[in-house]
C-alpha cells in the first residue's frame, strides 16, 4: 500500500472513531449515524433515515469481519489499515451501498441531484469541517453545481483504491490530507 493511500485511510479512521478512543467500534457507527440523521432535522423520511443506519452497520458488519482479528469487537489503526483494502477490494457490495445510501439520505426532492448544501451537511455531519466538505463538493461536482450518484460513488471508490495524483478530487473526499 502506497503513502496517498495511507494518509486516506488515516483520515477514514479518524472519521470513523467517532468518541475518539483509538479504535473503532459498533457504537461509533452507530453514533455517526445518528450523527447524520440528525444534521437534517425531522425533513428526511423515516425510511431514508433507516436506509442509511442500516447501510452504516452493514459497512461495520463487513468492516469487522475483515479486520477485527483479535474478536473484541473494536478495531484499531493497525487491524483498520490491514483489512480496509480487503473491504475497499469489494466496494460495490460492502462500501458502495452505504455512499449510495447517504447520497439518497441528502437528496431532499429525489430529483437524483444533490446540491453543496446537501453534501455539506452530510460530509460536516461525518466530521469534516464545512468549509472542507463545501470545497470537495466544488470539486467533485464542476460547474454543473450539482453531484449525481455516479459522481459521488467514483469519487468514493478512487478514495478507497486509487493512488493516481491526477484524482485530486476523490483524494479529497473526506478533506485535505
Amino acid at each position: 500500500m502506497g503513502e496517498l493511500l495511507d494518509q486516506k485511510y488515516e483520515r477514514l479512521f479518524s472519521l470513523l472513531d467517532v468518541n475518539g478512543d483509538g479504535a473503532i467500534a459498533e457504537d461509533d457507527f452507530v453514533a455517526m449515524a445518528d450523527r447524520v440523521r440528525a444534521s437534517f432535522g425531522d425533513e428526511r423520511s423515516l425510511a431514508k433515515g433507516q436506509r442509511y443506519s442500516d447501510a452504516m452497520a452493514d459497512y461495520w458488519h463487513a468492516l469487522r469481519a475483515t479486520a477485527d482479528a483479535d474478536g473484541n469487537g473494536r478495531i484499531d489503526k493497525d487491524e483498520f489499515r490491514r483489512a480496509v483494502r480487503h473491504v475497499s477490494d469489494n466496494f460495490d457490495t460492502l462500501i458502495g451501498p452505504l455512499y449510495s445510501a447517504g447520497f439518497h439520505f441528502a437528496d431532499r426532492d429525489d430529483d437524483g441531484l444533490v446540491d453543496r448544501g446537501e453534501f455539506a451537511a452530510v460530509v460536516a455531519a461525518v466530521g469534516v469541517p464545512a468549509d472542507h466538505a463545501g470545497h470537495t463538493f466544488d470539486l467533485l461536482s464542476g460547474p454543473s453545481g450539482t453531484l449525481t450518484l455516479e459522481q459521488l460513488m467514483t469519487a468514493a471508490a478512487q478514495y478507497y483504491c486509487d493512488e493516481d495524483p491526477a484524482n485530486g478530487a476523490s483524494h479529497q473526499l473526506f478533506g485535505p490530507l
